[in-house]
């Protein structure tokens, strides 16, 4: 609960000192959630309250996890070859970018 309770304090900070800019904390929020669901889970009284946080932790854990690993894999690359292990999330970046140009330019969706 100490480490939610840091990342709460981060993610009210940023608000507070960045007014009308978009959260820079969407995992902060994604994880104190997930932990709130799961004390609703362990210790809720209102048995609609409590199948409603498992349904949102059951969601929330996936997004958790896959950062997680994120964050380990790109740990462990940079630490193999360096900077250069930044070239792949870029290249891919930019591959995203192209087709979501592509996609509109041809009249796809989002428009």
């Amino acid at each position: 609960m100490l480490g939610v309770s840091a990342m709460a304090v981060q993610n009210a900070l940023v608000q507070i000192s960045l007014k009308g800019v978009p959260s820079t904390a969407v995992m902060t929020t994604n994880i104190t959630r997930f932990m709130m669901d799961i004390g609703e889970v362990m210790f809720g009284r209102k048995r609609s309250d409590v199948t409603e946080a498992r349904d949102r932790a059951m969601q929330t854990w996936s997004a958790i996890a896959g950062f997680a690993v994120g964050c380990g894999l790109g740990a462990t690359c940079e630490t193999a070859i360096g900077l250069s292990s930044l070239a792949l999330p870029a290249g891919l970046a930019v591959v995203a970018v192209a087709m979501g140009i592509s996609v509109n330019l041809k009249g796809g969706e989002g428009q």
